[in-house]
């Protein structure tokens, strides 16, 4: 009885240690992917049969027979959600996914990569009827500016290059194919924007105020134009009217 006690005590003691290892493993698997691991976790657990039979060969090639078949007994229980995939397993197993992934999957990662990371800025800007076009010149300018100049950290730019497996002049050509495309819908976005600012102002005389917020990939602004408070005279002149 002691004994069953003891052996008790101490599972409950290595429990809480073994957790704690696995949230850890897990928090850095999390920041060596940037942040995109859950998303890559997925791709993993959504390859096909085929693809996924080749990548447990390479797994059990690189790691071992044990660890191999461990994996394969556990995948059900990953897909299903009973079991969550150690930081240590899925490290592995997702190095070794990139020769699976499209072209297309490839550029949505870098994107949310590059998204994930760029410190976005908000600004808040007091305006005029007259004037709301050209004060939102340069708060455009100066975030739109701000993304151009924009660098992934040193050890991110590591798993862009994993994510073009290994190529790092191609992880750099979907870094600046990110850029271009965020240019692009930028350019459509604003010009949509400001048209809507317009047929909004085209009414402020009733409203008496417009208050409106671009959300670019860069950051937030939000223009506020009032019209000055009607004097009373002119309230009784509209009264009339």
């Amino acid at each position: 009885m002691p004994y069953s006690r003891n052996r008790k005590r101490n599972y409950r003691k290595a429990a809480p240690a073994a957790a704690i290892r696995h949230i850890a493993e897990r928090a850095e698997l999390s920041r060596r992917f940037g942040g995109i691991d859950r998303e890559i976790e997925q791709i993993f657990l959504s390859l096909s049969p085929g693809e996924l039979e080749r990548l447990f060969q390479r797994y059990g090639q690189s790691y071992g027979d044990k660890p191999e078949a461990y994996a394969r007994e556990a995948y059900p229980k990953w897909q299903s959600g009973k079991v969550k995939m150690s930081g240590q397993t899925a490290a592995r197993l997702l190095e070794l996914l990139p020769p699976y992934l499209s072209p297309e999957k490839r550029f949505d990662l870098v994107k949310q990569l590059r998204s994930r990371h760029f410190q976005r800025k908000s600004v808040r800007l007091q305006s005029t009827p007259a004037n709301w076009r050209t004060d939102l010149i340069k708060p455009i300018q100066e975030l739109v500016a701000s993304s151009g100049l924009f660098q992934l950290p040193e050890d991110l730019k590591e798993t862009a290059s994993w994510l073009a497996d290994g190529d790092t002049a191609a992880a750099h050509r979907l870094l600046a194919a990110a850029e271009q495309e965020e240019a692009a819908i930028r350019v459509i976005y604003i010009d949509e924007e400001l048209r809507r600012i317009e047929s909004m102002m085209r009414d402020i005389d009733t409203t008496r105020r417009v208050s409106h917020t671009l959300r670019l990939p860069q950051g937030d602004i939000t223009l506020n134009v009032e019209l000055p408070a009607r004097t009373l005279m002119q309230k009784l002149t509209g009264w009339l009217r």
